[in-house]
This record gives structure tokens, sequence and C-alpha cells, in this order.
């Protein structure tokens, strides 16, 4: 399977593109197993997901500060999202970031993993609501309304099926209640401006590039969760709590969209040595202004850096202490 990669030039200070495979990638990562300290010729690879998404984004930045601060050689691997970067994190990438529903099911073996991963957490990052799209003119209003439509609920593996799978079992629906399909970020993004499918899914960080576009192109809005439903999604659904996309975050958004959401981390095996878990984590919680400028998600990097639904990393646990938080 094709995989873009993002590999940082130290003499350009730029980003290059290459094409290759994940094959390739694992005979790189595979002669990294066990990473020390950080500095002179160490290569970190970061597993983030599709290019139409906030991990990609903020990857991309969280790579280039690592590279300038730590003189570390990185790359930033475009992915199917949570799923794919757990089992990626087991033997082929350094780093990841990953939903917390995801991450609670590869630590203890279930939902998608067959067997346990063992990976841990550097901190937390920013929430990931649930934004679901429709025409402005449909008649979707409610979740329950999807039924009978077509509908993308994200790249198989990915933070948003997994979060569309939960949202539909908690309204006691599942996929054959509706024409769904397994569309990426962009790819949802086409089909809804084709007029392929009536909704989207999309479990992405505010503003969402993909979601942007959407936004920008049509004349589209969100469906109602209902507070009452919210509530008890928060109660019934480990890790979920309700987050609302601002109104006017997109393009012709009137109203505040309050929605489920989780929290993203930042995870490494567990073999990874103290030393470089304590740096990568210091590097990105020093630089959170800089990380700003690459999507405004990295502003709540310090609020939600000791919520993780997983042990830290010891190296991380020392920074986030020197660190203060």
């Amino acid at each position: 399977m094709p995989i873009i990669s993002m590999s940082y030039d130290s003499d350009r200070r730029t980003f290059v593109k290459s094409v290759g495979s994940i094959t390739a990638v694992a005979a790189v990562a595979g002669c990294l197993d066990e990473v020390g300290g950080s500095g002179g010729d160490e290569f970190v690879t970061m597993a983030t997901g599709g290019t139409g998404g906030v991990y990609y984004t903020l990857g991309g930045g969280m790579a280039d500060v690592w590279a300038d601060d730590l003189d570390l050689e990185t790359s930033v691997e475009s992915t199917g999202g949570s799923v794919e970067n757990a089992r990626l994190l087991d033997d082929e990438v350094e780093v990841a970031l990953m939903g917390e529903s995801a991450i609670a099911d590869a630590v203890n073996g279930e939902g998608d993993f067959e067997e346990t991963v063992p990976l841990q957490a550097l901190h937390g990052t920013y929430m990931n609501p649930t934004h679901v799209v429709v025409q402005a003119d449909s008649d979707i209003e409610t979740f329950e309304d999807l039924e009978g439509h077509a509908v993308s609920v994200g790249d198989l593996g990915s933070a948003t099926e997994t979060k569309a799978a939960d949202i539909f079992e908690f309204y006691d629906m599942d996929y054959d209640d509706v024409d769904a399909h397994e569309y990426s970020f962009d790819e949802t993004t086409d089909a809804m401006l084709d007029g392929h499918i009536d909704a989207g899914i999309y479990a992405i960080g505010i503003p969402g590039p993909s979601v942007d576009e959407l936004f920008t192109q049509a004349d589209v809005r969100f469906i109602d969760f209902p507070e009452e439903d919210l509530e008890a999604i928060s109660e019934e659904l480990d890790y979920y709590q309700t987050h609302e996309i601002p109104a006017g975050t997109y393009d012709g958004q009137e109203e505040a969209a309050p929605n489920p959401a989780e929290l993203n981390t930042v995870v490494v095996n567990e073999n990874m040595g103290e030393d470089l878990a304590a740096d990568l984590t210091t590097s990105t919680l020093e630089n959170v202004s800089r990380l700003s400028d690459v999507h405004q998600s990295a502003e709540s990097f310090e609020e939600f850096a000791r919520e993780s639904p997983t042990e830290y990393h010891p190296g991380a646990q020392s920074a986030l202490d020197e660190l203060g938080m």
C-alpha cells in the first residue's frame, strides 16, 4: 500500500515528499527498534492520518520542530489514522497520534486489536469533535435521520470510523441501516461536493482542513445532537465528552455545534529510550506557540498535556514534571 513520506532535509529546512511502501518504512524503522537519546544521526518517524486532517498537518509541524530543536532526521507518514497508527507503532514507526478510545483498545487488546500493543503516552494534545455534515436543505436533522441515506463513516481504522461505529451503536443502529462508505477526509469532501453521499462524518480537530474546504465550496450545515443525547453518550461511552464547535469556525456556520468528542494523544512504543521520550515531550511543549502557527489545535497542548487514557512513558513523565505540568 503506497504511503506518502515527508522527510526532513536539515540542509534545506524543508519537507521533501516521496512515495514509498510500508515495507520500505519498516526496513528503516526496524533498524531503530531501541531508540535512545536524541541528537546526531537518529531518525524518528511519526504516524499521523489522512492529508486532509489535522493529524497530518500538526504532525508535520512537530517533526519540523524536532528536526530543528533536537538535530533529528524526521519523517511524517500519512496513514488511515488511529488503528493503523497503533499497528505501525508496534515495530515500524517511533511516534504516533491517536484518539483515546483507540489507545485504550490497543493497550488492552480489545476492539480492532487481537493482541495488546506496548504503547505509552508522551502527552495529550487537543479534542477531536465529531463533525457530521449534511447539505443545508437536507431533511437530515439528527443522527437517527441518517437511516437510509448514503453516509461516509470514515476511513477504515481511522479515529473517525471508530467514533462513527460507537455513535451508531449508541443509537441502536449499525452500518446496515445506511449506505455506508469508508472514505478518507478528502474523499468525503469530494463525495459531498459531487452529491454522491448525503452526509459526511469527520472526527477532526477544529478547524479541519477538509471540512473547511466543504463549507467554503458548498451550502452545508452540521446536524443537531440534542443535549440529553450528548449527556448520555458521555456517560455510556468511555472517553467521550461534549465539545462545541464555536459559531463562525467555518464559512457560513452561524450557530455553535455541540457534539461528542474525545482527546488525541501523542504515543510511543514503550521501548523508546527515556532520554528521547523526554526530549520529544519537552521540545513539543516548549514550542506550542510555533506549532499554533501550523494549526490552532496546538493551543490546547498545555491544557491537555496531563490527560491520557494510558500510562505515561517514564521519560515523558520526567519531562512533564520538570515543565511543571
